[in-house]
């Protein structure tokens, strides 16, 4: 196996490459800011693969990385160099953008020669970006490079510079290189997690703010994507290439296979649940108006315009690859939605890390998710609610194989857009979800989402181990409610002052001591977004219909069911119909497993969880 160094390990792709990379067992030593960048790595490597990765501290826009001696010494025994680092900040000045991408450009190309020259190094493997004009033919002309680049950013500007650096002291010191230029790099093909939301996350930003009502360029431009885990699959397979080249992997779907502009932002705002686009306007013409006083005053960064593209690009060499290793390549179509849903929810809420859970995918719900003993327990959020808030209670059931839901069209789950209405959609996506798994599921929902518990047991019993109603709403809600265009203005004026005014005067906190620092803000950043906003609004008016609560209690004798009830709530009643089942009380208010995660965690144990 391999000594590997590489640059940019803790970043979007960086750390998926090493993922990978430890898999295969290569040993790895990656810079980082601090050892405690190696600890946010842990969550996503096993044990046996941890072990393999080494913390170099240092800082790509310190005079030589700034790393100490020792550290020095051991990147001159490194195998293979990786350079994947950089700032993703394209609005970056000319001096930090010289720092960060030419100075460390320069110092990684010494260190190569050094390695090279020690009889070690055998291949360097430089990411850079499908916008770099930079190719093996025309490196030897670098005047006409520079004249390429008199009008762009100072980021694009020095990460090109750069590009041609690292390509001439390769030649002149006669080590393989591999240029690696994905396109814009979107979250991964099996769950469409995306950390990063510079590229198409700016796209999504403007979209939520209702500046895609025209698309940019129209339907014969074309952003060019990528999915993190193929491009860190690619970069691994270059990694295991016994005898590498000098070449350039372009990494892309071609435009005939992948959505145009009006495509894509037909798709956006549908996920976001906005209007259609309507007509395009040129490039040029936008790049103009985003660099005078409209772009300072919208926000959008006129260099954000220069990924979105009419021209093809050489894949030759990257087809020959994916092929020789078996690599997929294209787009997941079916996941962009889950893409521009996580990003959505990223735009709204601050970095939420959860230690020990990791992110996944049943059916069409986005999970957070974490291994134990026993069957899958399905937790399942109410309204004004979300994964995050049921963290708390997940880790009281520590010892359990947990999956955290949310619901489509909530937190990182897309919309159903399904034909019923929101609530079949809902039910629908649940039962996908658990349908697709082997092994019986118990149920834990909450409020709205006990509700939707008892439609899923009663359409599939046979898949349910056990149900667990926490507060289930079983009966209409407030009538004022019952109009989502209403629903969706009010939502989109709710305060702070009037959202905790409202939690207390309902009952699902007895104070507003009971109410979990960041819960609030949970849900006011949560109402930032217009797909949330949106389908809250008709879920709250399909709470308004009698017709919704058409339950069968009397039948429900196949699998062993329990709920619990909070006293507290003022609004809320258990219906004498489901009187016969066993309920535990408790003198709590409704949100009683938000404010109280350990007592109904261990009530929950109580009733046989």
């Amino acid at each position: 196996m391999a000594h590997i160094f590489i640059t940019g390990g803790t970043g979007f792709v960086g750390t998926q490459i090493i993922k990978q990379l430890a898999a295969n067992g290569h040993q790895i030593s990656a810079l980082m800011r601090s050892t405690q960048r190696l600890s946010a790595l842990h969550d996503q490597l096993d044990k046996e693969a941890f072990r393999l990765v080494t913390a170099i501290v240092g800082d790509l826009t310190q005079p030589g990385l700034g790393i100490s001696k020792a550290d020095h010494q051991t990147i001159r025994q490194a195998d293979i160099i990786i350079h994947a680092g950089g700032s993703m900040d394209i609005m970056l000045g000319e001096l930090e953008a010289k720092q960060v991408f030419l100075d460390a450009a320069d110092f990684l190309s010494q260190l190569a020669s050094d390695a090279y020259i020690n009889g070690k190094l055998r291949h360097f493997i430089h990411v850079v970006g499908f916008k770099s004009p930079v190719t093996d033919q025309n490196m030897d002309n670098p005047a006409a490079i520079q004249k390429l680049l008199e009008h762009e950013s100072p980021y694009e500007r020095m990460k090109i510079r750069a590009d041609l650096h690292i390509r001439e002291q390769a030649k002149l010191n006669g080590y393989p290189l591999s240029v690696v230029n994905p396109s814009v790099v979107i979250g991964d093909s099996a769950t469409g997690n995306t950390e990063q939301t510079g590229g198409l996350g700016i796209l999504v930003a403007a979209a939520r703010r209702k500046l895609m009502g025209t698309v940019p360029g129209g339907g014969s431009c074309w952003l060019p994507l990528v999915h993190v885990d193929h491009a860190a699959a690619f970069i691994t397979a270059l990694v295991d290439e016994p005898q590498p080249v000098n070449e350039t992997y372009y990494l892309l779907d071609e435009q005939g296979s992948s959505p145009n502009m009006t495509e894509l932002i037909q798709g956006m705002n549908k996920e976001l649940r906005l209007r259609a686009p309507i007509g395009s306007i040129s490039l040029p013409l936008l790049k103009r108006l985003l660099g005078g006083p409209l772009g300072s005053k919208l926000g959008i960064p006129q260099q954000s315009l220069s990924f979105i593209v009419n021209a093809d690009f050489p894949t030759e060499a990257t087809k020959r690859m994916q092929l020789a290793h078996k690599l997929h390549a294209s787009i997941n179509a079916d996941i962009l939605p889950y893409i521009v849903a996580d990003l959505d929810y990223r735009l709204s809420h601050n970095e939420s890390i959860h230690p020990g859970f990791s992110r996944g995918k049943r059916g069409p719900l986005a999970t957070l998710e974490k291994k134990g003993s026993g069957n899958p327990i399905l937790l399942l959020p109410g309204t004004f609610s979300g994964a995050d808030c049921f963290m708390p209670l997940a880790l009281e059931l520590h010892e359990r194989h947990i999956w955290i839901a949310d619901l489509p069209g909530f937190g990182r789950s897309p919309y159903h857009h399904h034909s019923e209405g929101v609530i079949e959609g809902h039910v629908q996506s649940i039962i996908t979800a658990i349908t697709e798994h082997s092994q019986p599921i118990t149920l834990v929902g909450h409020s709205y989402g006990a509700l939707l518990a008892a439609k899923v047991m009663e359409a599939i019993p046979e898949r349910i181990q056990s149900m667990h109603l926490l507060q289930p709403a079983l009966h209409p809600t407030y009538a004022r409610y019952r109009l989502p265009g209403i629903n969706r203005f009010m939502l989109s004026k709710l305060s702070r002052h009037a959202l905790n005014h409202s939690l207390i005067n309902q009952g699902c906190f007895e104070s507003h001591e009971q109410i979990p620092v960041g819960y609030t803000n949970y849900i006011l950043d949560e109402l930032k977004s217009p797909r949330v906003r949106a389908t809250l609004a008709d879920t709250l008016s399909a709470l308004t219909k009698s017709d919704t609560f058409k339950l069968q209690p009397a039948n429900w004798n196949t699998v062993p069911i329990h709920i619990t009830w909070g006293i507290l709530d003022r609004y809320y009643k258990l219906p004498q119909a489901y009187s016969r089942l066993p309920v535990i009380q408790l003198e709590r208010g409704h949100h009683f497993p938000i404010s109280h995660p350990a007592e109904t965690a261990a009530l929950l144990r109580q009733a046989g969880l």
